[in-house]
């Protein structure tokens, strides 16, 4: 009994500072919003020594609200493609994150267009081009490899997707339509 007393006391004392009221309402839930703050408590709290720290990955500009953060995490592997089917295949991705609510991609590239995977709030990771490796001692299979391996780890990633000549496929659309949580 004298447990449950002492924190009631103690919060009826709280209650009764100036300004509580202000900062429980106006405070308190901009700290919960600010994805500064997720990060940091990821980062201090992270209990799995031996997994890389999580990063606070972002649903993009397009989704927002309570959630959105436990969404799957679906690395996009868009590597041989030309720079104007990369941009076709990140509006593919929004169109069908808005439709599905149901995932937070990562878009990997090796062309630099980074900015279009950016404007929508994604995540982008530029690689190499294989045309482009100049490596003495590592192949650029091995550097591929690697750095996928970061990229799936830092990003705790769910699934992937290559992304083809054709773009994304009738099964890819299926695939990041099935990760969205079911009601």
């Amino acid at each position: 009994m004298a447990d449950r007393r002492k924190p009631r006391r103690v919060m009826r004392h709280v209650r009764r500072i100036p300004g509580y009221r202000y900062a429980r309402r106006t405070v308190v839930p901009r700290i919960r919003d600010s994805a500064t703050a997720r990060a940091v408590v990821h980062r201090l709290f992270a209990v799995d020594s031996k997994q890389h720290t999580p990063l606070d990955v972002t649903a993009g500009r397009l989704l927002a609200g309570v959630g959105t953060e436990r969404l799957p995490v679906v690395v996009v592997l868009c590597l041989g493609l030309p720079a104007t089917q990369v941009r076709d295949v990140v509006d593919e991705l929004a169109e069908l994150q808005v439709l599905t609510a149901g995932f937070r991609p990562v878009v990997v590239m090796d062309v630099a267009e980074l900015a279009t995977a950016r404007a929508y709030g994604y995540p982008a990771e530029l690689l190499l081009p294989e045309a482009e490796w100049t490596h003495a001692t590592q192949t650029w299979d091995d550097y591929l490899r690697a750095t996928l391996a970061t990229i799936f780890a830092s990003y705790r990633s769910t699934a992937s997707v290559t992304v083809g000549p054709e773009g994304l496929t009738p099964t890819d659309k299926l695939l990041l339509g099935a990760l969205a949580p079911r009601a």
